[in-house]
């Protein structure tokens, strides 16, 4: 499998896995999105935050070029908007980086400081979402939600594809 086709590949699981945790996050009460859970970013909707801001981040940065400067207001009371532009950021990723060739995917290029090839940084990206939704998943049950948590790993997703 072509270095190319590896990251799309990816990139899209990283859109698959996060709209089945939209979808799910979409039928639950939204105040326990807010609820703080001792957790890294506190709340499941500054984890979300934290996960939107971080695609961005990257996306600009994969599109434009070095960033001097990145920094995303946190948004009050905003859950759905956040979801929302999850998985709109999820799809410019997709859009932004699988257009990248193989001698671009294996270019090294300097992120404040270290020096990867763009793929390494793409599988970051990917395994970056891929810690956080199990994170969300973690904080949901701590606060007591349990019923019907969608699977989100790789494997299923490779099995999706296969058979839908």
């Amino acid at each position: 499998m072509h270095l190319q086709n590896l990251t799309t590949r990816f990139i899209r699981y990283n859109l698959w896995a996060n709209e089945r945790l939209a979808s799910w996050l979409m039928t639950v009460d939204r105040n326990i999105l807010y609820e703080k859970t001792g957790s890294s970013f506190g709340t499941i909707d500054r984890t979300l935050q934290h996960m939107l801001s971080a695609q961005i981040y990257w996306l600009t940065l994969f599109t434009k070029g070095q960033i001097t400067e990145f920094s995303q207001p946190i948004r009050e009371n905003a859950v759905d908007q956040i979801i929302a532009d999850l998985i709109i950021s999820s799809q410019q990723l997709i859009d932004g980086l699988s257009v990248l060739n193989e001698q671009q995917l294996t270019e090294r290029i300097k992120v404040s400081d270290s020096t990867q090839s763009r793929y390494e940084y793409i599988l970051h990206i990917v395994n970056h979402g891929s810690y956080h939704r199990g994170q969300v998943v973690t904080m949901c049950r701590a606060l007591g939600i349990t019923g019907e948590i969608p699977v989100t790993d790789y494997d299923a997703y490779l099995w999706w594809i296969e058979n839908m």
